[in-house]
């Protein structure tokens, strides 16, 4: 989606409708809704391994001005065991598409024998739009949030 690493101060939520913005309500079920995603915010979130509980013991340690930061035994087990995902990005649409090979299967199916020359140009224009800088590849990015599986980690793209 849109965004970057922080707020863009900007408007957040917008509308499209035959690519032109519009109100985001006004057409509810023909206009495509996007929002700017603060994808720093949303990257410390998942990356940061504290859970709810270290989260409320921490804030009452502080409250009370007692500070244990010993983790109890529990907490030792449930952070070593827990299978909690990773975030990967924000990258560019652009490279993420070209490093899921996007660039190989359009030319790949652009020199395929049953396809027509109009076929091909409507390929690479569409090649071009998804991964130009001056068209959709920089403004949108992707970001992936994966627990680890061995043989696919980092996630592919990324």
């Amino acid at each position: 989606d849109y965004g970057g690493d922080g707020s863009t101060g900007g408007d957040t939520l917008r509308g499209f409708l035959k690519h032109k913005q519009v109100h985001p309500l006004s057409r509810p079920g023909e206009a495509d809704v996007t929002a700017d995603v603060d994808f720093g915010a949303l990257r410390e979130a998942v990356n940061s391994r504290i859970s709810l509980e270290e989260s409320l013991r921490q804030k009452h340690q502080k409250e009370s001005g007692v500070l244990n930061n010993t983790p109890t035994i529990l907490e030792k087990t449930k952070a070593s065991s827990a299978n909690r995902p990773d975030a990967f990005g924000p990258i560019t649409q652009g490279k993420f598409l070209a490093q899921m090979g996007i660039v190989q299967r359009v030319e790949t199916k652009i020199e395929d024998a049953a396809t027509t020359d109009e076929e091909a140009e409507e390929l690479f224009l569409a090649l071009e739009r998804l991964v130009s800088t001056e068209e959709m590849g920089e403004r949108y990015k992707v970001m992936a949030i994966a627990v680890k599986k061995e043989g696919l980690f980092p996630p592919p793209g990324f």
